[in-house]
């Protein structure tokens, strides 16, 4: 007999523009992994490739494909974006893909079916879940917008056992949860969804022989995706022998041969009169939670049948009925330390304790005892740079799955507090309407308290109030939006919570009344309602790697500029006051410390990454640019148009300005070295293409 193996290719994340992120490969992967590679279920060897430039594809591919023996099961699966050229042939996108210059940077499906016909294992199937792009309805993305014939673009060759499993037919749409992806809940796509449940369950057995081949798959999955939108069809192509080929074993809860419960109580469970159809369901109760497992499965076949009955009553009775004899997990969530195992006992009715646990989360580990599910967090696995980690595991029995989640705060985390109150559910504050109307009501305390300033600038004040303030409001919409316009979103906004916040910092150190400390109420809202709706902030890079100054001319300009800005944060400025003495002034104070602080660390530092960091995929460049520029456009301008203003009123940032301070080479420097800071880094930014 020959190996059973897998190559699940998941590409979600890409450089060009045009490709925007997808949430479900990744998702797609650890979820198909999971059951894959479960030995009482796929028992296949799964090598996962993830994120990867096509020609790194390619290689993975002809390896996978080019190892096998004769007698070796191989499965081919892809969850990434498609595109295809004008002559209508597909391609299969790479991280580094560019849509213009498919040849060179996409994966061929001509490619793949080479290495096909070249394969020497009998029987090979390939599930295609790729993705064109582009939005088709709410709610959902669509994965095609052109017809492709997968048929043609992977031809079968006689003598070979191939079979080709795609999400959608030649002229429909493939998608993915969006809304899910947004809400930090994520979920594969529709089709690796059914295929991972299908093969999770045994649901996908469907002639209950104990096993799933790819035709019973396949009708499973057609059925599921069909039920779930009426714009997806999946479709089956193949030849030889391919369509009965073993994909997994039915989970052993699946396997018990249900025995039909006494025909009397049949009756009564169908009978007109509600009450004798409640008294059924008391009866069946009983059976369900007895310890003759097959005579339980069958009065769980009617139980399920009257959870849809007409009477609440009844329908109410079924449901307690089968929730009473549903698994029960204790502890019912899993918190891992510096203990990195925990056996979690289950309880529940003889039926509910046969089952099967799975995870799809990387770092865990899980495992079967008896009764009792032993979950151990793998430390080697522990991603970069986090410090709660979060995750679950599925058990699954003939009454459904439970989820448990799981909660690791390992050795050395960012947060090393135990919370003892359960989070409280924040889910409306990432309602982009919110952080509109904290953005409003900052923008009235502001104007109210700069009235001084606007009345002596006149024109450059507005302008500049214009000019913080407008990109703010506009863009918070745009954080609803998908594509660059989400990206520009997150840039102008970020950028602009950050220095409101100092901003407002700077109003209590210099001001210190009711509306300046109002001014930092509303401003540090702003900024934890963002973090809110950002959180797990899982579009930032978890390790960035950086690039000596020497290897980049342009960064030197950048850290020059840098230097020069934190000199003058603490320097003391010279200037005539209004009685002709001279004097000087400089930061004072802690708060002023803090102030001056955060108004150079944070973007600086921004800048510093963009021109010192080896790569930069598209959507970072987009938002680096967008930050950058939000956060020292407006300052850039009114540091030198108030040199228009004369020799009497110089804007010298923050809140060191007025009438009574000529400084205007203060200025004048100022304004320069935060347009030479900022000028470099997007330069440097956009000479990666």
């Amino acid at each position: 007999m020959g190996a059973r193996r897998a190559l699940i290719v998941a590409t979600g994340s890409y450089e060009h523009r045009g490709l925007r992120r997808l949430a479900a490969p990744a998702h797609d992967a650890d979820a198909l992994r999971a059951v894959l590679a479960d030995p009482e279920l796929g028992g296949f060897e799964v090598d996962v490739a993830r994120d990867l430039p096509s020609h790194q594809i390619q290689r993975r591919v002809a390896d996978f494909l080019a190892g096998a023996g004769r007698d070796d099961v191989l499965l081919l699966h892809f969850s990434c974006h498609g595109l295809k050229n004008a002559a209508g042939e597909l391609f299969l996108a790479g991280t580094d893909t560019v849509p213009n210059r498919l040849s060179a940077t996409a994966v061929p499906a001509r490619f793949v079916n080479d290495e096909l016909a070249e394969c020497r294992a009998a029987h090979v199937a390939v599930l295609l879940d790729c993705c064109f792009g582009g939005a088709f309805a709410k709610g959902t993305v669509s994965r095609a917008v052109d017809e492709v014939d997968v048929e043609q673009s992977f031809p079968l060759r006689p003598g070979r056992s191939r079979v080709v499993i795609t999400a959608s037919s030649a002229t429909e749409y493939a998608f993915e949860g969006e809304e899910l992806a947004e809400s930090g809940r994520l979920r594969p796509s529709l089709f690796t969804e059914a295929v991972v449940e299908g093969l999770r369950t045994g649901d996908a057995d469907l002639n209950g022989d104990g096993s799933v081949d790819l035709d019973e798959l396949y009708k499973y999955v057609y059925a599921r995706v069909v039920a779930a939108t009426a714009h997806q069809t999946p479709h089956q192509s193949g030849g030889g022998h391919g369509a009965s080929l073993l994909v997994a074993r039915t989970p052993l809860a699946r396997r018990i041969a249900p025995v039909d419960v006494p025909e009397s109580l049949s009756a009564r469970a169908k009978d007109l009169d509600a009450g004798i159809r409640l008294a059924a369901v008391g009866e069946l109760r009983t059976l369900l939670v007895g310890d003759d497992v097959a005579v339980a499965a069958g009065a769980l076949t009617v139980l399920q049948t009257l959870t849809g009955d007409d009477s609440v009553t009844v329908r109410t009775a079924a449901v307690e009925a089968l929730a009473v004899a549903q698994l029960r997990a204790s502890p019912s969530v899993v918190e891992l330390g510096e203990a990195t195992e925990q056996v979690v006992a289950l309880a529940g009715a003889p039926l509910a304790r046969i089952f099967h646990v799975t995870t799809g989360t990387r770092w865990l580990r899980v495992s079967q005892e008896g009764a009792s599910v032993v979950v151990r967090a793998d430390p080697a696995a522990y991603p970069e740079g986090y410090g709660e980690l979060r995750g679950d595991f599925t058990v699954t029995s003939r009454l459904g799955p439970i989820v448990v989640p799981v909660v690791c705060r390992p050795a050395g985390r960012l947060w090393a507090t135990r919370a003892t109150i359960p989070a409280p559910d924040l889910t409306w504050f990432r309602d982009w309407r919110v952080l509109f109307g904290v953005a409003v009501a900052l923008l009235v305390v502001v104007l109210g308290a700069a009235g001084d300033m606007l009345g002596h600038s006149t024109f450059l004040g507005f302008v500049y109030e214009a000019l913080r303030w407008g990109p703010l409001l506009i863009s918070i919409p745009l954080l609803e939006r998908s594509g660059p316009q989400r990206v520009v979103g997150h840039g102008v906004v970020t950028a602009n919570a950050v220095f409101l916040l100092v901003d407002g910092l700077g109003s209590v150190h210099s001001v210190g009344n009711v509306w300046s400390w109002l001014q930092l109420a509303l401003a540090a809202t702003l900024v934890v309602v963002l973090a809110i709706r950002l959180w797990p902030f899982d579009q930032v890079p978890r390790r960035v790697t950086l690039v000596p100054p020497t290897q980049r001319p342009l960064a030197w300009v950048t850290i020059g500029a840098t230097v020069v800005e934190l000199i003058l944060l603490f320097a003391a400025v010279p200037y005539v006051d209004a009685a002709g003495f001279d004097s000087s002034f400089t930061i004072g104070g802690v708060l002023g410390l803090v102030a001056g602080l955060l108004a150079v660390v944070p973007w600086a530092g921004l800048c510093l990454l963009a021109v010192l960091a080896r790569t930069v995929t598209a959507p970072q460049r987009l938002f680096l640019t967008t930050a950058i520029v939000a956060y020292a456009g407006p300052e850039v301008f009114f540091m030198l148009g108030s040199l228009l203003l004369g020799a009497n009123f110089t804007y010298v940032g923050d809140d060191v300005w007025g009438p009574d301070v000529t400084a205007p080479w203060f200025a004048l420097l100022h304004g320069v070295v935060t347009a030479a800071l900022a000028g470099s880094a997007v330069a440097r930014v956009y000479r990666r293409v």
